[in-house]
């Protein structure tokens, strides 16, 4: 939603729909459900509200139900760092609901079940679901004609992915979609945009990086700023790393993993470390070394982040490490994650800089400033 309800609305909802539950079951698994969303990730007390909804659920055999406990589930499971059992709740939730016709009453549990899969997936570093359920999203029948809905999920995979070329044409898409529907603020696509507005500041062009720039000032929420979140330092930093800037990356990235607390933060912070732990041994600081052992804690579960966080432990090693460089590189091919598997190959030097030149250059990059030769 585009504003907050007013300060306890929420609680006078759910209090009301206690004293009318009178002992149905179903009423009150969902009530359960609405008081975990009403409460803190953090606090024990939602974790055992989750699981009573959940076991509600099941007991009436209610899938819808049971697919919203599970949302509740995966974002307690996200602000504590889990993400690969973020991800498995997600793609359980997806598995759940998929002999369920799609319906206008089923219409929110698939696509927010496929919103969250492929964003779990992100999170964990599994490109490929990640691709899968944001194709899924992308396919639902009620999105036919929005664009912007459609896409959001599939352009930040394919930016990831280094999928450059498919991720132009997504944001045309997105724009075209967003502005027939009368450019709707809507703070849960802008990390498409931002994807969007990355992928054409990587390839040299500023002014469409602006201009979607602009489009994400346009989706953001009201009193729900996107630096809350942090996905937008990591895209920022991103670009600033290729383009040879680790000192004004590095100032971006002024929070420090461990905070990014938050279910929608956590989903960003093995990403958000990576970069941060990179951004640190470009930059010469004293503390890199410190970085890339906290890094590696807020990388767990992400294998695409973990390799970025061994990358810059070799980078960081005296005299420069390249079996460390060697190996994140196979890790990062392997993932999948074209892009950041270059980057290595660059970083390499030799006959690997000038392939991974030649990979960049295919996907449209501008040759990459750092390091020098």
């Amino acid at each position: 939603m585009a504003t907050k309800p007013a300060v306890g609305e929420a609680e006078a909802l759910i209090a009301r729909g206690w004293a009318l539950a009178d002992g149905d079951l179903t009423a009150q698994a969902r009530l359960l459900i609405a008081e975990a969303c009403n409460g803190a990730t953090s606090d024990p007390a939602t974790v055992q509200l989750v699981d009573r909804a959940l076991a509600l659920a099941r007991r009436v055999g209610d899938p819808l139900i049971e697919s919203a406990a599970l949302d509740q589930l995966t974002a307690i499971q996200l602000a504590r760092g889990e993400v690969r059992a973020a991800a498995a709740s997600a793609v359980q939730r997806t598995e759940l609901i998929a002999p369920i016709p799609v319906t206008a009453t089923a219409g929110l549990e698939f696509f927010d079940g496929f919103i969250m899969a492929a964003e779990c997936a992100v999170a964990a570093g599994d490109l490929p679901a990640a691709r899968r359920a944001a194709e899924r999203l992308r396919d639902l029948p009620f999105y036919g004609e929005e664009g912007h809905l459609a896409t959001a999920r599939l352009l930040v995979v394919t930016v990831l992915a280094g999928d450059w070329p498919e991720a132009l044409g997504l944001a045309e898409r997105f724009r075209e979609g967003w502005e027939r529907a009368g450019r709707p603020r809507a703070g849960n696509l802008s990390r498409g945009a931002y994807a969007a507005a990355t992928v054409h500041g990587l390839r040299g062009d500023d002014d469409a990086r602006a201009a979607w720039l602009d489009i994400v000032d346009a989706l953001e929420t009201p009193g729900f700023p996107m630096s809350q979140i942090h996905f937008g330092e990591f895209f920022d930093v991103l670009l600033w790393l290729h383009r040879g800037l680790p000192e004004r990356a590095a100032l971006v990235m002024v929070t420090p993993p461990e905070q990014l607390t938050e279910w929608y933060s956590g989903m960003w912070r093995p990403w958000y470390s990576a970069l941060w732990a990179e951004a640190a041994v470009l930059s010469g600081y004293e503390d890199a070394a410190d970085r890339i052992v906290r890094a590696r804690l807020s990388a767990a579960g992400n294998e695409i982040a973990t390799a970025i966080v061994d990358r810059a432990a070799a980078l960081n090693t005296r005299g420069g490490d390249r079996d460390g460089l060697t190996a994140a590189a196979a890790s990062l091919r392997d993932a999948g994650c074209r892009y950041q598997w270059a980057r290595t190959l660059v970083l390499l030097g030799g006959e690997h800089r000038a392939r991974g030149e030649s990979v960049l250059a295919t996907m449209g990059a501008t040759p990459m400033v750092w390091p020098r030769e």
